[in-house]
C-alpha cells in the first residue's frame, strides 16, 4: 500500500519538473527527503511568485542576499542565475555576491532592508521603518521581504546541512 505522503511528494516533484524544463533541481530532490520541508518551500515559492508585491527580479535580489548571508553556495549559484534571468544587471548581482551595495537605488534599498531585518531579527525602530517607507519600501513589502527570508533560509539551511551539489545549469 502506497504512503499517501509519497503520492503528494511525487506530485510536487512533477510540478517542479514542469516548471523547470522537465528537470528537478537538486534542491528539490534533497528537500524531498522531508515531505514537510518540500511542501513548505514549494508552496512558499508559489505564493510569493503569484501573490507577492515585489517583482520577480526584486525577489531574486532579496533571495540572493539571503543566500550570501547564510553562506549557501548552492543558492548563490541558483539565485545569481535567477536574478540575471529576471533582468537584474550583472553589476548588481556581482555587488550582492561581494557584499557591496547595488548602484540601482531600488535594489540597494531592498538589499539594505534584507540585511537589517536579518541582522536584527526583524527588530527595526519606527524611524527606520519610516525611512524604508520614504525609500519606497512600505511595511507590507518589509513583511514580504521577511517571507522571502523565511523561504530561502529554509532552502539555504537545508542545502548547507546536506551540502547540496550545484546543478550543472547553474554553474
Amino acid at each position: 500500500m502506497e504512503n499517501p505522503g509519497e503520492h503528494e511528494r511525487h506530485s510536487i516533484l512533477q510540478e517542479v519538473a514542469a516548471n523547470c524544463d522537465d528537470n528537478v533541481p537538486n534542491l528539490y530532490r534533497m528537500l524531498a527527503r522531508s515531505q514537510v520541508a518540500l511542501t513548505a518551500f514549494v508552496r512558499f515559492e508559489d505564493i510569493l511568485e503569484r501573490h507577492g508585491r515585489l517583482s520577480r527580479d526584486e525577489q531574486a535580489v532579496v533571495a540572493l542576499e539571503v543566500a550570501m548571508s547564510n553562506r549557501c553556495n548552492y543558492c548563490r549559484g541558483v539565485m545569481s542565475r535567477e536574478a540575471r534571468d529576471a533582468g537584474v544587471a550583472d553589476d548588481t548581482v556581482t555587488a550582492v555576491l561581494h557584499g557591496f551595495e547595488p548602484m540601482e537605488s531600488r535594489y540597494r534599498y531592498l538589499v539594505d532592508a534584507t540585511r537589517r531585518l536579518m541582522s536584527d531579527s526583524g527588530y527595526l525602530g519606527q524611524a527606520e521603518i519610516a525611512l524604508f517607507e520614504e525609500r519606497g519600501i512600505p511595511f507590507d513589502e518589509l513583511l514580504e521581504i521577511i517571507s522571502i527570508i523565511a523561504a530561502f533560509t529554509l532552502a539555504t539551511y537545508a542545502n548547507n546541512l546536506s551540502r547540496t551539489r550545484l546543478d550543472p545549469e547553474y554553474r
